[in-house]
């Protein structure tokens, strides 16, 4: 990897290295730069300039350090884009993605304002499993013993619906082919059932169901996205029907989809109109 030639204004004099109220420095303004080549390319320099309110000779010479360290690629037409060592970085960075830890913080809110189980489960999609990675419990003493780590078929349960929905029509029949019967009532898989349920979960943006997995226990799941646009898991909450039934259930499906698209967005997924 190449050494990155950067200028820090506070070194130069010429630029302050910013604070309240002062321009921002070098070091910020490339680091912006790099957001916008990110998550605009196929801009001209004089787009980004304007995108950043920058001068152009300035953002021309922040793209001649970014190129120069392979980090901005010239296309064509005049456009600049990711360079080939954003590109290396990402994909090294993709593998280990701390999907645990950056959901964490969500799990812990969700479960300290409802006062239940939260859970984070993730999609193993060569396999077309999923399984729970953490979990999140309340004060409450009626608490779940989550099994994590444990691969399951991605048929029953609300956790893994929220997912199954998103995957494509051979994924899903491929899924409920090889799915066995419900944990728990020993349901037979019914595509038609199944269908029926992933299209509303797709139009309504959350899954429940009832006693999949867990007697007498509702699941409540949202799915979460990467950048590319892809299911990557789902938040989720397992609740004793007794206390779903005398809950606010609305304010309970809302916190949980507004928690699952703030925990896409960190994983730089934008919705089809959403402003970055």
């Amino acid at each position: 990897m190449k050494q990155m030639k950067i200028e820090d204004g506070a070194t130069r004099g010429a630029e302050p290295a910013g604070g309240e109220g002062k321009e921002p420095g070098t070091v910020k303004r490339i680091l912006l730069l790099l957001q916008c080549l990110v998550d605009h390319p196929g801009e001209s320099a004089q787009a980004l300039a304007q995108r950043l309110n920058l001068p152009r000779s300035t953002v021309h010479r922040l793209l001649a350090t970014l190129r120069e360290n392979d980090y901005a690629g010239h296309e064509a037409g005049g456009t600049f884009g990711p360079g080939l060592e954003l590109y290396r970085m990402a994909a090294r960075l993709g593998g280990d993605m701390p999907y645990r830890r950056l959901a964490e913080p969500y799990l812990q809110a969700l479960s300290e304002r409802f006062h239940e189980t939260s859970l984070l489960t993730l999609l193993e999609r060569r396999q077309l499993k999923m399984f729970h990675a953490a979990s999140g419990s309340p004060d409450d003493p009626m608490r779940y013993n989550i099994g994590l780590n444990v691969l399951e078929p991605l048929v029953w349960g609300a956790t893994a619906r929220a997912i199954l929905a998103w995957l494509s029509p051979a994924e899903i029949q491929a899924a409920i082919d090889a799915s066995g019967p419900s944990p728990v009532q020993g349901l037979t898989p019914d595509a038609a059932e199944v269908n029926a349920a992933l299209l509303g979960i797709r139009r309504d943006g959350h899954a429940v169901t009832y006693s999949h997995r867990t007697p007498n226990t509702v699941g409540v799941g949202a799915p979460f996205f990467n950048a590319e646009g892809q299911v990557v898991g789902s938040l989720g909450f397992l609740i004793p029907t007794f206390r779903w039934e005398q809950s606010d259930v609305e304010q309970v499906l809302a916190a949980l989809r507004e928690a699952a698209g703030a925990l896409s967005r960190q994983l730089g997924y934008r919705a089809a109109g959403e402003n970055v």
